[in-house]
């Protein structure tokens, strides 16, 4: 194994527990995907929903949660401190990290919540945590197996950040244009301010997260750090619960969300 690398390559099934994640990961994925199914069976196919959003989700988290065991991400989270003693008593680490935390809470908490409209959704704080925190785990570790693959080619961390940032960060706005904000999330963008989230938020935290992972390998910041913005998200947006209601389910929306002008609710 290269200690050179956050993620060093590791034989799959080495350790008790992961036959048993494994085997749990994939009856979850048969129950969900059943359960879509019969869902989708039942309701119309232009109609938002959150039973079928909890749905959708549950199968892209648990996927994502099978990637990162699959190329070491979560063998290693389960095997590292979340901070080594240098780390914590180094005062450069700590502003980093401070830093990082303010880009984030910044982006989201303000750039974010400005373009957003919950449409007179109901606030549910702890369906909003739970999805939230899965959302984060999820995202952050589908990340680090894009930056997994990208360092075992051996050009170095500046390489796996770049790449990281234009693969995974390229796939990542793909899969929500094309999927997520229309299927998963409930309506809640403001047309006119797409642009202004994606430079003001998500690339400040893609790239600050980045680089705090090259300089100091930690990748437990990084996971933080998607969770932080993805559970702030989840709130400003008041993702409806599972059971979610009734007001929620509605025709099929735009991901790109709806002009400033049209929007009446708050």
């Amino acid at each position: 194994m290269d200690p050179n690398l956050v993620f060093p390559t590791r034989v799959l099934f080495s350790e008790p527990w992961e036959v048993r994640f494994v085997v749990s990961a994939m009856v979850v994925l048969v129950i969900l995907g059943l359960s879509l199914l019969r869902l989708n069976r039942r309701r119309p196919a232009d109609i938002y929903d959150p039973q079928r959003a909890w749905l959708r989700a549950g199968l892209y988290f648990t996927s994502c949660f099978l990637i990162s065991w699959a190329a070491g991400i979560l063998p290693t989270l389960r095997s590292s401190p979340i901070a080594s003693a240098g780390q914590l008593s180094d005062p450069v680490w700590w502003l980093a990290t401070v830093a990082l935390t303010a880009v984030i809470v910044f982006g989201y908490g303000v750039v974010w919540r400005k373009g957003t409209v919950p449409h007179g959704r109901p606030l549910f704080i702890l369906p909003v945590l739970v999805f939230g925190i899965l959302w984060g785990l999820a995202t952050g570790e589908l990340l680090l197996s894009v930056w997994s693959l990208i360092e075992k080619t051996g050009f170095g961390p500046v390489a796996a950040a770049v790449g990281t940032f234009l693969v995974g960060g390229s796939l990542n706005g793909l899969w929500h244009s094309k999927y997520w904000d229309s299927r998963v999330s409930p309506e809640h963008n403001i047309l006119e301010t797409n642009k202004k989230k994606i430079l003001l938020a998500h690339f400040p935290n893609l790239i600050f997260s980045l680089v705090h992972l090259a300089v100091f390998s930690n990748p437990y910041v990084f996971v933080f750090g998607q969770v932080l913005a993805l559970t702030i998200s989840t709130w400003v947006m008041h993702f409806p619960p599972f059971w979610g209601p009734n007001s929620a389910m509605v025709p099929q929306h735009n991901p790109e969300g709806r002009p400033r002008a049209e929007i009446t609710s708050p």
